[in-house]
């Protein structure tokens, strides 16, 4: 392996066996810069800017969307532990802490890289759409890397906020310890590279669309990041430029997947030809059998049984339906599968498809891989419908809403109603119906739980109903994709990881809560791994070490 490109050693904790994956661009792009001299290497240069590591892992289990089954599952792995405790996650594996940082640094290298070279060759107007697609991919890079390592957005605070190194040059020489900037330097400059690339990315630049940053998925990234960064009329803007006049019309069919069969339906979500999904990416992971019902893999952390009955599937729900013990098997309105053997519990929606990479076809040994539906329509209907609530255009909110309740759940059946105004202020607002959600507690979960928004204001009354509203329709369209850490972060959500190791679902007992995540716990934000601390990049503060930080004022 050549060393032209020592900062990425740096990065990965200047361990050389992080790299063993990458060795074929290491071993021949850095001393071969002339040679992309033409358009063709340049677009292939760039499909090694998408990760094939992801967020996801680490952002699920860092929810409060797994419990802890208990130590003595025979499913249990120490990485998962550390991750669901918010420890320093210290163990390795193929989608480890080390490794994730690694990757994502490396797409953002191939971005600069290509970058470089589309300016070296004058930026022709055939190289454009190379240009747009190098700067949503650096851009993108970047915020999964806040989403991981950084603290929760606050126009206020943000310029004292740790950030995370923002690369944009390809680095060809050892550098020492490496700045991480400030969290606002870092959304500006991931904003920057956004509006620079939306106009310039041109779909018949590619192949097949779905597997680059097309102009719906830019956009629907574009949207996603707004909403973090709290600009509402720009989340609308482009939200508005992927949902078209009808929204309706290109949002996921949840009651058109009816395959009995797990894997199918699985196969079915990561479709190219479906209108729903914006851009696809491949992946070496294991997320395919984490993330199903049919394998006990890592299962002692998983979206359970309690957590269904109380907070989610089964849970009482804003669009009413039949709720509680075993409702699944009697409602075609729910699309997620169970999974219950040997006093193992597992409950997800069929998104991540379980491949297998052979290497050695005597042996067959290989390699997990899995394929990731990175934005999707839905999602992107429901960033919109979030932005109105904050605008407090509650009407145009409660459109929304209520056409992703009409995709995701059968209106009309099973007692599943329209979501209206009325509808939300009735379940949120009026203790006396029997739609009324309490507030969440630790001995009486549900769905609704307290807020303590960071950032940003939610006025009691019919603006928090909203908001607990879009909050449960998004988390339960994005189980098993890690968004709801995001917004868990965003609206100060309390994490109580609960030990269901007696948990008796008839009974709806034997559950408690093993320990608790505060809305002003600093490990919010994810540690760096061990190895890029240790290369000299600032780690982020912990409680004990940081009692007067700002984010704990």
């Amino acid at each position: 392996m050549k060393t032209k490109y020592p900062f990425l050693a740096l990065l990965a904790g200047a361990c050389l066996t992080l790299f063993s994956a990458c060795g074929e661009f290491l071993d021949e792009l850095p001393d071969n810069r002339a040679e992309l001299d033409s358009p063709e290497k340049i677009y292939k240069l760039l499909v090694s800017a998408y990760p094939d590591r992801t967020y996801v892992r680490m952002c699920e289990f860092s929810s409060d969307n797994v419990d802890d089954q208990g130590a003595d599952d025979p499913n249990s792995w120490r990485i998962l532990e550390q991750n669901a405790y918010w420890s320093d996650i210290v163990d390795a594996d193929n989608e480890s802490n080390s490794e994730t940082w690694r990757v994502y640094y490396l797409c953002i290298e191939h971005a600069n890289v290509a970058l470089e070279a589309i300016e070296k060759l004058g930026t022709p107007d055939e190289l454009l759409p190379a240009k747009g697609e190098a700067l949503l991919c650096r851009a993108y890079a970047h915020f999964c890397l806040t989403m991981l390592y950084c603290l929760p957005y606050h126009p206020e605070k943000a310029a004292e906020y740790l950030g995370i190194p923002y690369v944009t040059e390809p680095v060809t020489e050892l550098k020492p310890a490496i700045g991480r900037g400030t969290l606002q330097e870092c959304y500006e400059k991931i904003a920057a590279d956004i509006e620079e690339g939306l106009p310039l990315i041109d779909d018949s630049a590619y192949s097949v669309p779905k597997y680059h940053f097309n102009r719906s998925a830019a956009y629907a990234f574009a949207s996603r990041f707004y909403l973090y960064y709290m600009k509402w009329e720009r989340v609308i803007e482009c939200a508005d430029e992927v949902l078209g006049s009808n929204p309706a019309l290109v949002l996921r069919d949840w009651a058109d997947a009816k395959t009995a069969d797990w894997g199918d339906q699985a196969l079915q979500y990561v479709d190219v030809n479906n209108e729903f999904s914006l851009m696809l990416t491949t992946l070496f992971s294991s997320n395919g059998s984490l993330f199903n019902a049919w394998s006990s893999s890592g299962s002692r952390f998983t979206h359970t049984y309690r957590i269904s009955k109380h907070e989610t599937y089964r849970a009482k729900r804003p669009m009413g339906g039949t709720y509680d013990l075993y409702g699944y098997k009697n409602l075609d309105m729910y699309r997620y599968r169970p999974y219950i053997n040997d006093n193992i519990e597992k409950i997800y929606m069929p998104k991540w498809p379980s491949q297998w990479q052979t290497t050695d076809m005597i042996t067959g040994v290989g390699y997990s891989r899995s394929t990731m539906v990175a934005f999707t329509t839905n999602e992107t209907l429901l960033n919109r419908a979030e932005a109105y609530i904050h605008l407090k255009d509650y009407d145009s909110a409660v459109e929304d809403l209520d056409i992703w309740n009409n995709s995701y759940y059968t209106v009309g059946e099973h007692g599943i109603v329209h979501l209206t105004r009325e509808r939300i202020n009735e379940v949120y607002g009026d203790p006396a119906s029997e739609n009324y959600i309490a507030e969440y507690t630790s001995a009486a979960p549900t769905s609704r739980k307290p807020l303590h928004p960071h950032g940003l204001t939610v006025e009691p009354g019919e603006q928090e109903y909203m908001i607990q509203c879009l909050l449960f329709c998004r988390r339960i369209e994005t189980i098993a994709d890690g968004l709801r850490w995001g917004d868990v972060k965003r609206y100060g959500i309390v994490v109580d990881r609960f030990d269901n190791i007696d948990y008796v679902d008839t009974q709806t007992t034997g559950f408690r809560v093993a320990a608790t995540l505060d809305e002003k716990d600093l490990r919010r934000a994810i540690q760096l791994p061990a190895e890029v601390i240790t290369a000299g990049v600032e780690p982020n503060p912990r409680n004990a070490d940081a009692p007067n930080h700002p984010f704990r004022q």
